[in-house]
């Protein structure tokens, strides 16, 4: 079926599969290609833009998502939880005379929302979309982490800086996709390593700098082996706390790395499966960084999941979620946002825990049979819902994701603009909010950063900095500048979220195009674009060249 964006202009298409997918949700086909619908849901999700405000349940202050200006109430998350208050005394019923996104939106205004999303953590307080960090800061999306600073979806890992989807390591900076590495820097889609620094897709290898490709390799410098001897006194000329050598080695890096040879896909134990960046998968059709996941198609950012489908960050064992965004432990949800241990959520927002059977609901915590924060008996929902789907059918409002104008957070603090940046000029023009910077504090003090680490002391914990990329105003904290020291690493000129920028700049888009083996000319499906001077293998040509 041949489409056009309502959005874009352009035509797109739709398989017999895509559209099996809608009928199985009940669905009516969306007229929105997926990459604008992926830009949708994002705009609904924060996770880097943190604010000090006051606390409108306690008059504490406290660190949100909202800045103190939003039209909104928001609470610190431990009252948000508890039993101080009841979202069901903001309810109303419906009103068959009205758009249900209208009354939706009067609903949402009136429920406070959670400050951070931030449960069972130790001295964390900055971390957000996370559970149970210890001793971490400015954590996003990252689980179980220790002493872990500036991460992106790091898990369970230890003493970490500016890594992202780092999985067990420990002692790691400014890297990306790793398993079980340590000591590594600049280390990026590598497993098992151990002292590394530059290298990209090696495994089980150590001592290793400015490489590619390597498996269960020792002492190697771009790729040529050295003496233990010769590898050390080089070391020790490379990796010497100089910011000016440590940029040069990153330039050198980035170079390189579009020479390399790359597997068509990061495709992992998976079957009949496309995308990038999947492991253990099955049934999987343009999928992204899922690691565990069956029967899915088009999802971003899954874990152990079943039967999702056009949705971004889909947690651990969910099922069935259609058209959906921030899920976790949840099954059969569709049009929502922030679903966490929940079931049968329809057109929702905040969903936390332990609900079951919610329309339209903002706010609700262990709540059944309700409809615009109204309580329902069983058979009166039941009898309700399916009248309400249509009456948004006749307005033309079922089967679209949530409107713009409900998203809580404006454009450029979303994950939105992270993957699909815009000019405030564009985004306002595209129905989304803008928020103007206002932190321009304290530029007049920024001062010149010593080019070794070993040159700096503990007074450039009292200045402020200023981002040579994005002229935003960024601090050191102690325990940042200790791990630098320890690991003998200089100061970085940029703020982290500019450095977030940074290592996502190497990562592929969520794309696939036609390619062939450069090698064997099968027939591929890879997220490296036609103009890449990478050289792209089939996964047979690509074993036979690792060294």
């Amino acid at each position: 079926m041949n489409l056009l964006c309502s959005i874009g202009g352009h035509e797109f298409t739709l398989s017999d599969e895509d559209i099996a997918s809608y009928a199985k949700f009940a669905a009516p086909v969306w007229n929105v290609c997926f990459p604008h619908q992926q830009q949708w849901r994002l705009s609904f999700r924060n996770d880097r833009f943190l604010h000090k405000r006051r606390c409108d349940g306690t008059e504490k202050t406290i660190i949100s998502m909202y800045a103190n200006d939003a039209p909104y109430k928001v609470y610190e998350r431990e009252y948000w939880m508890s039993d101080a208050w009841d979202p069901l005394e903001f309810g109303q019923p419906y009103d068959f005379s009205r758009p249900f996104f209208e009354q939706f939106a009067e609903i949402q205004k009136r429920v406070p929302r959670v400050a951070l999303v931030n449960i069972g953590s130790t001295n964390s307080e900055y971390c957000n979309s996370c559970v149970y960090n210890k001793n971490s800061y400015l954590i996003v999306g990252g689980d179980r982490n220790e002493d872990c600073l500036y991460g992106i979806l790091p898990m369970e890992s230890v003493d970490c800086v500016d890594c992202d989807w780092t999985i067990k390591c420990e002692l790691c900076y400014f890297s990306a996709f790793l398993e079980n590495c340590y000591g590594c820097q600049f280390a990026f889609n590598s497993k098992s390593c151990t002292d590394c620094y530059f290298i990209e897709d090696c495994i089980g290898s150590k001592d290793c700098i400015m490489s590619f490709n390597l498996r269960n390799r020792q002492y190697v410098i771009e790729n040529k082996q050295y003496t233990k001897e010769e590898y050390f006194r080089r070391k020790a000329e490379l990796m010497n706390g100089s910011y000016t050598t440590q940029q040069q080695l990153w330039e050198e890096f980035k170079k390189k790395r579009q020479e390399r040879i790359v597997k068509y896909a990061r495709i992992l134990q998976s079957e009949n499966s496309t995308g990038d960046l999947l492991s253990h998968t099955k049934n999987c059709t343009e999928c992204y960084e899922v690691f565990g996941g069956e029967d899915c198609r088009r999802v971003f950012m899954g874990l152990n999941i079943k039967d999702c489908y056009n949705s971004e960050y889909v947690g651990e064992s969910s099922e069935l979620v259609f058209n959906n965004i921030s899920t976790d432990t949840a099954y059969n949800v569709r049009y929502s946002y922030m679903t966490v241990n929940s079931d049968n959520v329809t057109y929702c927002d905040l969903t936390p825990t332990g609900s079951h059977y919610l329309f339209g609901c903002v706010g609700l915590k262990n709540k059944s049979y309700c409809i615009l924060n109204k309580q329902y008996t069983k058979s009166e929902w039941e009898e309700l819902v399916p009248r309400i789907i249509e009456h948004m059918k006749s307005t033309g409002e079922w089967g679209q994701f949530l409107p713009k104008s409900l998203s809580t957070f404006p454009y450029n603090n979303s994950v939105a603009s992270v993957y699909y940046p815009l000019k405030k000029e564009e985004a306002l023009a595209q129905g989304w909010r803008w928020e103007d910077d206002a932190s321009r504090e304290e530029r007049a003090t920024s001062t010149a950063i010593p080019n070794n680490i070993h040159d700096i002391d503990n007074s450039i914990l009292e200045q402020t900095l200023i981002c040579e990329a994005s002229n935003k105003p960024y601090r050191i904290i102690e325990q940042e500048l200790n791990f630098y020291k320890k690991m003998n690493i200089p100061l970085p000129r940029r703020e982290w979220r500019q450095r977030a920028l940074d290592r996502l700049a190497l990562t592929n888009p969520k794309k696939l195009w036609q390619r062939q083996c450069t090698k064997c000319n099968t027939e591929l499906q890879s997220p490296y674009a036609p103009e890449r001077p990478e050289q792209i293998y089939c996964e047979k040509c690509y074993l036979g060249c690792l060294s």
